[in-house]
């Protein structure tokens, strides 16, 4: 019965331990996604910034 009742609660743990990893990798995918988008957008706005300048220079 022991044996039985320490398995079980390895195999618990062990669980647990594997949801809580696949949650925080979700979670960080998300977090990065989200923030790599916002970065990329104003990388894209200052882009067009600095070309729209450059452009009335030339002109």
């Amino acid at each position: 019965m022991i044996p039985q009742l320490l398995i079980g609660a390895g195999v618990v743990a062990l669980t647990f331990e594997l949801v809580s990893g696949a949650a925080a990798a979700g979670a960080g995918y998300g977090v990065g996604r989200k923030y790599g988008r916002r970065l990329c957008e104003a990388m894209d706005k200052v882009e067009s910034s600095v070309t729209g300048t450059v452009s009335k220079f030339r002109q």
